[in-house]
């Protein structure tokens, strides 16, 4: 019965990380790509912020028993959601220039390219293994809660590391 409960919720949210970007975009333009054209020169500056979430699959988890131990096989972390704050992210001041204006494209992708950042970032700052443990952590204190702390609970990730208590 424990187990139907985990898994009928099919997804842990176990870590989350705010990220806030303030970035300056700059354009100009160029003859045939070889010379900038004096004069031609626009920037903006950008405000980026949000939230992103990580955390497991719990559709494909599987669980078995052995006596007093309990082992959970578990998918590798991944990021459940990234949000941006679009109330509070958006051109902070912008140069424009007749000749070289800014176009919407412009800002668009400059904030596809920040979105992407932030989610390499939030990776490679550890959002993962903090999401990997903190999961640990959560499924083996439902247990316990439902179980008394007579159990002990193994955690083998698919991708081949296993965590014991």
């Amino acid at each position: 019965m424990v187990f139907e409960r985990i898994v009928s919720r099919n997804e842990l949210v176990s870590a989350s990380q705010n990220y806030f970007f303030v970035e300056k975009a700059e354009d100009r333009s160029r003859l045939f790509d070889l010379v900038d054209i004096p004069f031609t020169e626009n920037s903006f500056w950008y405000r980026y912020q949000g939230e992103i979430k990580a955390g497991i699959n719990l559709e494909t988890a599987e669980f078995s028993q052995s006596g007093t131990t309990l082992r959970v096989s578990l998918d590798a972390p991944y990021i459940v959601s990234s949000t941006p704050d679009m109330v509070n992210s958006g051109v902070l001041e912008e140069n424009g220039n007749s000749l070289n204006p800014i176009h919407v494209e412009d800002v668009d992708s400059f904030q596809k390219e920040l979105f992407n950042r932030s989610n390499e970032e939030a990776i490679q700052g550890g959002l993962l293994e903090e999401a990997k443990a903190n999961a640990e952590e959560n499924i083996r204190d439902m247990f316990y809660a439902a179980l008394g702390d007579g159990y002990n609970v193994e955690f083998i990730w698919k991708e081949g590391a296993l965590h014991e208590e």
